[in-house]
């Protein structure tokens, strides 16, 4: 599947050593297609979602679509090491109910400084009106550092051209 990361255009440094348009915004980099589960879902329907689309995090949505939790699979192995019938769990009595969240609009900075400071991986997405839009990961933020690192040094290449004689490890390739 083709994500965000593989078609997003970078703003690269230009020469004079400053970020051409504009910063990057979450809405830059979030992942769109997002998979939920209601409170209502088994422990074991919120396993299966994990193992079977292999993300660490969903979100949690009620009948109306808003967002009123996030699970991890921090979270998942939680219940089993502390509840002794977790087979009879529902998403409800352990999801995270305080959701620390991020418009599209904020800037990528803003988003890492809020994950960093809450020591969390993941933020979902919410417009104004506290819909939905996608979530923000650990995983994202370091798809797009990878696409900008790699936009920034063949830039550098192409102005050094000493520098284009350095190689990549095979595992890079």
């Amino acid at each position: 599947m083709k994500d965000a990361h593989d078609s997003l255009e970078v703003q690269v440094k230009s020469r004079r050593g400053r970020m051409a348009d504009r910063p990057l915004t979450v809405a830059d980099v979030m992942t769109r297609r997002v998979i939920t589960l209601s409170p209502h879902h088994s422990f074991s329907d919120s396993v299966s979602l994990m193992a079977k689309h292999s993300f660490r995090h969903f979100l949690v949505v009620d009948q109306a679509g808003r967002l009123v939790g996030v699970v991890s699979d921090r979270d998942i192995l939680r219940v089993l090491a502390r509840t002794a019938h977790w087979n009879t769990t529902s998403v409800n009595q352990f999801m995270t109910r305080d959701v620390i969240t991020v418009k599209p609009n904020t800037e990528l900075s803003v988003a890492v400084g809020k994950m960093l400071s809450k020591r969390i991986d993941c933020l979902p997405v919410v417009d104004e009106a506290h819909n939905l839009c996608g979530i923000i990961t650990s995983t994202d933020f370091l798809k797009t550092l990878r696409s900008v690192q790699e936009a920034s040094e063949k830039e550098a290449k192409s102005l050094n051209p000493a520098l284009a004689n350095i190689e990549r490890p095979a595992w890079q390739l």
